[in-house]
């Protein structure tokens, strides 16, 4: 009967963003009409290129509509950069942080809106006293003295959210606001949203994770291809029902069957005691130890920043090898001391999270991202020459069975989306892969479809005797594919947990925080 009630506070009618092509336009949002009401908790969820950002950013002013008119409390309203959002009442907290890491939390708050004394200078004073204000009043408690670069990413996001309602946002946008925190950190987030939300603030957010929508949205905008195919309350809906409408047909939300760990194979690879410190003798990694038998995924949760890209960097041979100590086995092969290019040569499939830099040569095609590595095969070569008819056919498969979306595969690989770049190198390095696969963020920024795809090959291949090394941000991804459960803490192993064992989750999500170690 409440949200009945409720007045419309933003309303979109018939917006379209068309991006211009000379041969193929994007069209990324088609004709949107969308109400959002004052006070509500408003979810946007979406596959990848499904128009969800794209909407966003008109809402704050970073696009223009090719078409169309938004209304502020029944005023139609032009919105053509996030200065006029702001004065409007439209605040975004985007995914990358917008800070300057030498201020203070207080002149980052008040940046180009400083107070200033008799003087014309900037009173500090003040603005520090405005900050303990606007924190104490939204219950994000945070020390206006402290520098942004000794902030945590919690805090970083604490900042922004002070600085919009600072600004005097009644709406407040969120992208992706939990892909940087703890499970505990987001129970706080969320907890916000509700104390925003009594004060009679608006929340729009996206999210790729539907049980965030499911525990927090009063409702949901589901859209696809950029169109908005349906609005739906959490009450009258599921996790599944939106997953298919997402995508517009059934899925299935994975969740790994985990056999007898006694029937898991031999060690494929066998880590003892490594240590790493980076170039500034700063140590990354301390006397870590694991093992990945045949047939097991072992996941390792933590957040963040606490060893997981160095851990998986020296095994697939990217570090300074001068930096580490301790040893890494492949099969029982000392493999510590070799370059990317020897680790290659022993067929470990290395899918990176940093995908642009790491992942891919930027400058080349589709075509020649996809095969690089397997080119040197035997199977795709005439003598000396590179079989191109074959490499051709294994493409096109990659293609087909990742539904990746491209002009053509001999566009630039920089020209597609992030999510459709994942699905390139996740399909080149489980077909190069023998017997082990060391992924890291597979899944992170592809859609949900493609989510099942990539779950689905990972488990696939871990029957078939591979093993699978998985490190994931995402708590319910390593939750639902591992088999054994690492927590990385600090650059320290701080526990394994059996994902079998009653109260795991709250036990990993202690753990995830220094909260408490165990084994």
């Amino acid at each position: 009967m409440g949200d009945v009630m409720k007045k419309n506070i933003l309303e979109l009618k018939n917006i379209s963003k068309i991006f211009p092509h000379p041969e193929n336009p994007v069209v990324a949002n088609n004709k949107v009409n969308m109400e959002i009401r004052e006070g509500e908790i408003h979810a946007i969820i979406g596959e990848n290129g499904a128009g969800k950002s794209t909407l966003m950013n008109l809402l704050y002013g970073n696009l223009t509509p090719t078409e169309g008119s938004i209304f502020f409390r029944g005023e139609k309203v032009e919105i053509d950069n996030p200065g006029t959002a702001i004065s409007t009442g439209i605040g975004m907290v985007h995914q990358h942080f917008n800070l300057i890491p030498s201020f203070t939390v207080a002149e980052n708050l008040v940046f180009g809106f400083e107070p200033t004394n008799k003087c014309g200078l900037v009173d500090l004073k003040r603005a520090k006293k405005i900050t303990r204000e606007i924190s104490e009043k939204n219950k994000l408690f945070i020390d206006p003295e402290k520098k942004v670069k000794d902030c945590v990413l919690s805090e970083k996001q604490k900042i922004e959210i002070l600085k919009i309602l600072f600004y005097g946002a009644e709406v407040l946008i969120f992208d992706e606001p939990t892909a940087v925190l703890t499970p505990q950190k987001t129970k706080e987030l969320f907890n916000v949203f509700f104390e925003l939300k009594k004060k009679g603030k608006t929340i729009i957010f996206i999210t790729h994770k539907l049980k965030e929508v499911m525990d927090v949205a009063d409702r949901i905008t589901v859209m696809r291809k950029g169109e908005i195919v349906n609005v739906v309350g959490k009450a009258s809906t599921s996790k599944e029902e939106l997953a298919s409408m997402m995508v517009g047909r059934d899925i299935k939300l994975i969740k790994r069957k985990i056999k007898n760990p006694e029937n898991f194979g031999k060690d494929i690879l066998r880590i003892n005691n490594l240590s790493y410190q980076d170039d500034y003798n700063i140590k990354r990694l301390s006397n870590v130890s694991l093992s990945v038998k045949s047939g097991e995924i072992v996941g390792i949760a933590g957040v963040g920043g606490n060893g997981q890209k160095e851990l998986i960097e020296s095994i697939a041979g990217l570090n300074n090898k001068k930096n580490i100590s301790g040893s890494i086995e492949y099969n029982n092969i000392d493999i510590t001391h070799y370059n990317s290019t020897k680790i290659r040569n022993h067929k470990i499939g290395y899918i990176t999270g940093d995908r642009f830099s790491k992942g891919v040569c930027g400058s080349s095609s589709v075509y020649e991202n996809l095969i690089m590595g397997i080119h040197n095969d035997d199977a795709y070569r005439k003598g000396i020459f590179i079989n191109h008819n074959k490499l051709d056919e294994l493409t096109n498969s990659f293609i087909e069975d990742y539904e990746i979306k491209l002009p053509s595969k001999d566009s630039i690989i920089t020209s597609l989306s992030g999510g459709n770049v994942q699905k390139c190198i996740f399909a080149r390095e489980i077909f190069n892969a023998k017997e082990l696969i060391i992924t890291e963020e597979p899944t992170r920024g592809v859609d949900i479809g493609a989510i099942e795809f990539i779950h689905e090959q990972l488990i696939s291949k871990s029957k078939d005797g591979y093993g699978v090394l998985l490190v994931s941000t995402d708590l319910d991804e390593i939750i639902s594919l591992s088999t054994k459960i690492l927590v990385i803490y600090c650059g320290r192993i701080v526990g394994i947990v059996n994902p079998e064992e009653e109260g795991f989750e709250n036990k990993i999500a202690l753990m995830m925080g220094g909260v408490e170690s165990v084994g």
